[in-house]
């Protein structure tokens, strides 16, 4: 085989190598679900015009969303703090688990009343050390006024990217008004799922293949 030839075939083997390799890196992303074994909270939930009281510790966890306006179904959807500066909600989940988002329900209707809380994340594995994550800070605002028996969807407070393990999760809910109130806290965990190759891409391959093996320089 003369020096071309060689050249030649050397050259499509390395573009063959390359799109298997492509294939085989290629993937993608899903997000599943991560559901906490329970949860505790350390201040006391409050009655106003209802009493928003969660006595099983299960309406963060089951599912069950309000709507934007708190007062649609009584308020019966969400936990409520008043008069609280902080609520810390310890999340087990039984066993070190890997984290990458989490979305907290809440809304608001005034200032004056119930306002949309900052949030704080923490970690631990023995619930007694916990390691600051991240926060975001929701600064007190009358745009964010929904009227409290709208029935439009209401929105989450959300930290992405998280990329955390462990088996305990605390979300501190940090009051910017007089209540705060959480109908859901959300989990998830985000993996890449290998893409099966193509059939198209494993006869390109072998073309490329058949093709490097069969040319006869000049």
């Amino acid at each position: 085989m003369g020096v071309s030839a060689m050249m030649f075939r050397a050259s499509f083997q390395h573009a063959l190598s390359a799109v298997l390799v492509t294939a085989a890196l290629t993937g993608t992303a899903t997000a599943a679900t991560v559901t906490p074994s329970s949860y505790t909270y350390d201040q006391s939930t409050a009655c106003g015009t209802w009493c928003y009281h969660d006595p099983a510790n299960t309406k963060l966890t089951d599912g069950v969303l309000g709507l934007a306006g708190w007062a649609v179904n009584a308020g019966n959807e969400w936990d409520g703090w008043v008069y609280q500066n902080r609520v810390n909600i310890d999340f087990d989940f039984g066993t070190s688990r890997h984290i990458d988002l989490v979305r907290v329900g809440t809304t608001q209707d005034n200032l004056g009343d119930v306002v949309l809380p900052s949030i704080e994340l923490y970690i631990s594995n023995d619930k007694s050390t916990w390691t600051f994550v991240t926060g975001l800070t929701v600064p007190p605002d009358s745009a964010h006024n929904i009227d409290p028996f709208s029935t439009a969807p209401h929105d989450f407070l959300t930290l992405a990217g998280l990329g955390i393990d462990a088996r305990y999760v605390r979300v501190g809910a940090i009051a910017n008004g007089p209540w705060i109130f959480v109908d859901e806290v959300q989990f998830q965990s985000r993996t890449t799922q290998p893409v099966p190759e193509p059939a198209a891409l494993g006869l390109l391959a072998a073309g490329l293949a058949s093709l490097a093996g069969t040319r006869r320089p000049r």
